[in-house]
């Protein structure tokens, strides 16, 4: 498994009392970071070790806005969610700032306790996995680690510091549960993408503060392999040498995409995660950002009032999909929407809204396989007002111009630098749409 690297030394006696170069916090932390490790003591700790007279007294921000990207050296601890914290740590490099996920077990170390803990936790298995539910199976796990330690030398038990186990019910809840060391970059909303390269490092991209190198080590090529074979089970889309690349929708609409093996990538396994927003940015968010200004909004709100068709072009990671999300407010609510994806992302706001998505073959996978091209298809006969297509890649482009010829209106995004070379990909292999007759009859804007 991964492991947590700090880049300054933790020596910790396991009962919540340390040494660190930080230890008089009360006369050197501003008074709202006062306040915070006041009400979490392990966030408190923490900053007892962070060497103060190297990178300065961190700021601390309750929410992280888009302001901050503008300082000029970052460091700075925000509060995350569910009562976790995050230290934008300054790289002196200048290369990548680290990201250091603050947990209640940060600071302490409970390596001689985990086994022997999850060895008695063995007599609770059926227990625990009779519960159905996620909070069912967090609250028996609970439950189960208060009969296994003591606080108190109670015999039989496995004994414990009150820190030690206020940090391994949080542990083992996170790791049983939860979806172990990724749970707090899971947990993050200023998160965008998670990816992990290869041997060594996880690295993100933050809404606010870009790139970023987490906190987080695969220090060998087994571990990785483990940790990787892990998560594709805890997806129930499990990889293996004969079927080494899934795609696949995490409980909370994530995309996460696997490559096992190093007979398929040189550096060993990899993945990456592109997060789910829970609420969508709105029209104002895009025009606060910059990404459109309110003349542009007021044309997009025209066209799509007027039933036209709308291509949402960009390259990678440029926040088509958000766009897209945004502008279907535009549409007149007593439309009928009928939304096509590989993955699912878009968010329409509309009730009258049918949100299919396509069907691999994989084992896990019950039946034959339902493509876009053969969604497009059923759409057309459902009476839409509007489609909305993921994405266009292939054969679908030309179902798509098709509905678009017969009066539907028709949305979707797509890979493209240019309109030049959108045109291009529309006409090319494996498109093939007629450039005369179909293409040279669009406006492109």
């Amino acid at each position: 498994m991964a492991l947590v690297k700090l880049p300054f030394p933790i020596e910790n006696t396991g009962d919540g009392v340390n040494n660190g170069p930080g230890n008089n916090l009360s006369s050197m932390l501003p008074k709202n970071l006062q306040q915070a490790c006041e009400e979490y003591p392990f966030l408190a700790e923490y900053l007892r070790y962070v060497p103060f007279d190297q990178i300065g007294v961190p700021d601390y921000y309750p929410k992280v806005t888009r302001n901050l990207k503008d300082l000029e050296e970052r460091n700075l601890i925000y509060k995350a969610s569910k009562g976790l914290f995050v230290h934008i740590y300054p790289d002196p490099s200048g290369e990548r700032d680290l990201y250091i996920p603050i947990e209640p077990h940060t600071t302490v170390n409970l390596d001689a306790i985990i086994p022997e803990v999850e060895l008695k936790l063995l007599d609770w298995t059926e227990k625990i996995g009779a519960e159905e539910t996620t909070e069912g199976k967090k609250q028996r796990l609970l439950e189960a680690i208060d009969n296994i330690v003591t606080t108190n030398g109670t015999s039989g038990k496995v004994k414990v510091t009150p820190r030690e186990l206020e940090a391994l019910k949080y542990v083992m809840v996170r790791d049983k549960v939860g979806f172990g060391l990724l749970e707090p970059l899971l947990l993050d909303p200023n998160i965008e993408d998670i990816s992990c390269s290869g041997v060594g490092s996880i690295f993100i991209e933050h809404k606010v503060f870009k790139s970023l190198q987490a906190a987080l080590v695969f220090p060998t090529e087994e571990e990785l392999d483990e940790f990787v074979i892990w998560l594709g089970e805890w997806i129930k889309r499990p990889v293996t040498v004969r079927n080494p690349i899934v795609d696949a929708t995490l409980p909370d609409g994530s995309r996460i995409n696997i490559v096992y093996g190093s007979d398929v990538s040189r550096r060993g396994s990899n993945f990456t995660i592109r997060k789910f927003a829970g609420t969508p940015p709105s029209i104002m968010n895009l025009i606060e950002w910059g990404t459109m200004d309110y003349m542009m909004a007021a044309y997009l709100s025209f066209i799509l009032e007027a039933g036209m068709n709308v291509f949402v072009v960009g390259a990678t990671a440029s926040g088509k999909t958000t766009t897209m999300n945004a502008i279907t407010t535009f549409i007149l609510p007593d439309k009928k929407i009928v939304s096509i994806e590989d993955t699912p992302e878009l968010q329409v706001p509309h009730k009258n809204w049918i949100r299919e998505v396509t069907r691999g073959t994989g084992k896990d996978q019950k039946g034959a396989e339902v493509g876009m091209f053969d969604l497009l298809k059923a759409a057309l006969r459902q009476r839409p007002d509007r489609i909305i297509v993921g994405e266009i890649r292939g054969e679908e482009g030309a179902i798509a111009f098709q509905a678009m010829q017969t009066g539907h209106g028709v949305m979707s995004t797509f890979h493209a630098a240019s309109v030049e070379r959108l045109i291009q990909r529309l006409t090319g292999d494996p498109i093939n749409i007629p450039k005369t007759g179909m293409v040279q009859n669009y406006s492109f804007r």
